[in-house]
């Protein structure tokens, strides 16, 4: 009977043994899970930021198409007109939306102090909540007549080239816009017609991109020539670059890929 409850008793503390054994990860099974997960993280975080800057190219394409159906809207009840270029001298605030896209309810009004309509670029890397940073929309231009710090000027006469006036830098062979060379217009009444109507566009994955040029000196981002030349254009996720939408005066819509 002794002997029994011996035996009984190894057995016993046998299997307890095995249960605390396999109860828990051993140390070198833990850093081996930690090595896979490590491992996994690598290889997925490319992916889900290439997939991320693929949504958002998607998004901005469809927001500027709806930006030009606000535009064209806006000239067909405009006398085929559509608005006007606005720069703040000095200012990082140049080229935002026509205000008077709002004011006649095809965009929503920025609650902003800047006169533009609401439509943030998806690129913007700022805090949209944020009062005291102004809100980067997504940009739009056309030659002709300027809203200038506050104050228009609509002076298409050569005289008074001295005015200041909005201009479109335009490739010589619009609208595939390969061409390094080309010209400004202003559409003064010397000039042949801008084959341009109107551009808007975002300013994509990277504000500072290397396709951008650059003011000498400063070394700032030079937008006169933003933005209908190609080699400034983004060319997929993972590119930088803009993303342009541009209606010719033959009335057709061209778009960056």
């Amino acid at each position: 009977m002794t002997q029994r409850n011996h035996r009984v008793g190894r057995r016993n503390r046998g299997e307890r043994a095995a249960c605390r054994a396999t109860s828990g990860f051993t140390l070198i099974e833990l850093l081996v899970v930690v090595a896979i997960i490590a491992l996994l993280v690598a290889v997925l975080l490319p992916t889900l930021r290439s997939s991320r800057i693929k949504a958002r190219i998607v998004i901005a394409h469809s927001d500027l198409r709806q930006i030009c159906i606000a535009l064209d809207a806006y000239a067909m009840d405009n006398h085929d007109q559509v608005p006007v270029t606005r720069r703040a001298c000095g200012t990082e605030i140049n080229y935002q939306l026509p205000v008077e896209l709002s004011n006649q309810f095809y965009l929503p009004r920025s609650e902003s102090r800047i006169p533009q309509a609401e439509f943030l670029d998806v690129f913007d890397p700022r805090d949209p909540e944020d009062p005291d940073d102004p809100q980067r929309t997504y940009k739009y231009r056309r030659p002709g007549a300027l809203w200038q710090n506050g104050q228009f000027f609509d002076f298409p006469d050569p005289a008074d080239f001295w005015r200041p006036r909005a201009e479109i830098w335009v490739p010589d062979d619009f609208p595939r816009c390969t061409d390094p060379e080309g010209e400004f217009y202003y559409e003064r009444t010397d000039e042949p017609p801008c084959p341009v109507v109107y551009a808007v566009w975002s300013i994509g994955p990277d504000p500072e991109s290397p396709k951008f040029p650059r003011h000498q000196g400063t070394g700032a981002v030079d937008t006169a020539r933003f933005p209908l030349p190609r080699q400034l254009w983004l060319q997929d996720s993972g590119d930088t670059g803009l993303i342009t939408h541009f209606r010719s005066r033959q009335g057709h819509t061209h778009t960056s890929p």
